[in-house]
C-alpha cells in the first residue's frame, strides 16, 4: 500500500465519515415535524383571560337636558319648570331661540349663556359631547324653521371676523361713526369700537353684522345682527392730568377664537379683546387689556351709561352698579368714582354684568348693599 492510499484512507476513517454522520443526525432532526399540542381541558379554557373593548355608549341628549335643563325649560321643553325666575323660560316647543335655531347658535347659548337673563353658561359644565347632544335634542323639540341666511350677512363660525365700516348713531347726541370695527368671536360676542379715537361703543350677543354697503365705500352703516346687551355713553375714554388724550388704533388681530385691537397712548400700548363670561351665575362680558410700556398716568374711563355708584370691594374685584348693570375691575393701580388709574404694565380685566339679578349677586358676594 502506498503512502497516498495510506493518507486518503485515514482522512475518510477519520474526517469525512465524521463529518458525514453529524450532517445526517441534524438533517434528520430538522427534518422530524414538531408534535401537535396537547388538546387543553375545560378547566385550562376557562382560566384564560380574554380581552374587549369596552362598548361605545352614546350621550343621551335628554338625559343631559333633563339634568341641567328641565327645572327651567320644562320637562317637555315648553317653558314651565319648577325653577322660579324674574321671567318665563323660553318654550322649545313654540321655537323659542334667544339666537336662532341653527346648531352653532344653540350651542353658543348653551356654553356662554344669555347676558341680562338668568339663562347661564354651562361651558365648565358640560364637555363636546354632552353639548352636542343636548344641542340636537333642543332643536328637535321645535317646529322646523328655516335658518337665517343671506350674501350679505357675515356670521362667525369657527374663527373670529373683524369688519370695519360705518357704525350708527347711539342716541340723537350724536352723529354715525365712519370709521367703525366690529369684532366677533365664537363665542358669540361681538364689541363694536370707534377707530376715530378708539372708544368702546357697545356689546352684543347672538349674530355678527350685515353690511349693505359692498357697492359704495362705507356709505350706508353696518347692521349688527346680534341683541344689544350693553352700549356706553361718548365720554372720553382716557385721560392724563384731567385731560383727554385720544389713542391711536393701531389695527386689528385675531387669536384662537377672539379678535383684537390694538392703540397707542402717550407711553404705553394697549391690545384689547373681549369674551362672554359667567361671573358665579350672572352672566355678561369681560374686556381684558394687555398694557406693554408704562400707562401709568394714564385714567380710564369706566364703561358706563351714566349712574355710575361704587359698591365696594368682592375678592380681586371692585364693584360698581350702573343702572341695572354690574361693572367689575381688576388689576389696575387704583380706583375712584368714575375711572381706573392704569398699571405701569400687565393686564387689567373689565367685566359687565348686564341687567344683573341683585339679590342673587349679593348672595354671591358682591356688595350690593341694601339692593334687591
Amino acid at each position: 500500500m502506498t503512502v497516498k492510499s495510506i493518507v486518503i484512507n485515514f482522512v475518510c476513517l477519520f474526517i469525512v465519515a465524521p463529518v458525514a454522520s453529524v450532517l445526517i443526525l441534524w438533517g434528520c432532526w430538522v427534518l422530524i415535524p414538531d408534535p401537535p399540542p396537547p388538546p387543553q381541558t375545560s378547566a385550562a379554557i376557562q382560566t384564560q383571560t380574554f380581552i374587549r373593548s369596552a362598548p361605545h355608549t352614546p350621550v343621551s341628549g335628554r338625559t343631559v337636558y333633563m339634568a341641567n335643563c328641565a327645572r327651567c325649560h320644562g320637562a317637555s321643553g315648553d317653558g314651565a319648570g319648577t325653577e322660579k325666575l324674574d321671567r318665563p323660560a323660553r318654550s322649545f316647543l313654540a321655537g323659542g331661540f334667544s339666537f336662532g335655531n341653527t346648531p352653532e347658535a344653540v350651542r353658543r347659548v348653551v356654553q356662554h349663556g344669555v347676558a341680562g337673563t338668568p339663562m347661564p353658561g354651562f361651558g365648565r359644565v358640560l364637555n363636546a359631547q354632552q353639548t352636542a347632544a343636548v344641542v340636537k335634542y333642543v332643536i328637535a323639540m321645535a317646529p322646523p324653521v328655516p335658518a337665517a341666511s343671506g350674501d350679505a350677512q357675515l356670521i362667525v363660525a369657527d374663527r373670529p371676523l373683524v369688519v370695519r365700516g360705518m357704525l350708527s348713531a347711539r342716541g340723537v347726541w350724536e352723529e354715525n361713526e365712519p370709521r367703525g370695527v366690529m369684532l366677533g368671536g365664537t363665542d358669540g360676542l361681538t364689541l363694536s369700537y370707534g377707530v376715530q379715537d378708539v372708544q368702546f361703543r357697545a356689546a352684543r350677543q347672538g349674530g355678527f353684522v350685515k353690511r349693505t354697503d359692498w357697492e359704495g365705500r362705507g356709505g350706508t352703516p353696518l347692521s349688527p345682527t346680534g341683541r344689544l346687551i350693553h352700549w356706553v355713553m361718548p365720554n372720553p375714554v382716557f385721560t392724563q392730568n384731567g385731560v383727554a388724550i385720544p389713542a391711536q388704533f393701531l389695527g386689528t388681530s385675531t387669536s384662537g377664537g377672539a379678535a383684537s385691537l390694538s392703540m397707542k397712548l402717550p407711553g404705553a400700548t394697549i391690545r384689547e379683546s373681549g369674551d362672554a363670561i359667567t361671573h358665579a351665575t350672572q352672566t355678561g362680558y369681560r374686556r381684558t387689556l394687555e398694557i406693554e410700556g408704562d400707562a401709568s398716568e394714564i385714567d380710564m374711563a369706566l364703561p358706563s351709561q351714566g349712574a355710575l355708584a361704587y359698591l365696594g370691594q368682592s375678592g380681586p374685584w371692585q364693584w360698581w352698579r350702573d343702572g341695572e348693570d354690574l361693572v367689575g375691575a381688576k388689576g389696575m393701580a387704583s380706583y375712584g368714582d368714575q375711572t381706573l388709574r392704569l398699571p405701569a404694565s400687565g393686564t387689567v380685566e373689565i367685566i359687565v354684568l348686564p341687567a344683573a339679578d341683585m339679590s342673587s349677586a349679593a348672595g354671591e358676594g358682591i356688595p350690593i348693599g341694601g339692593a334687591t
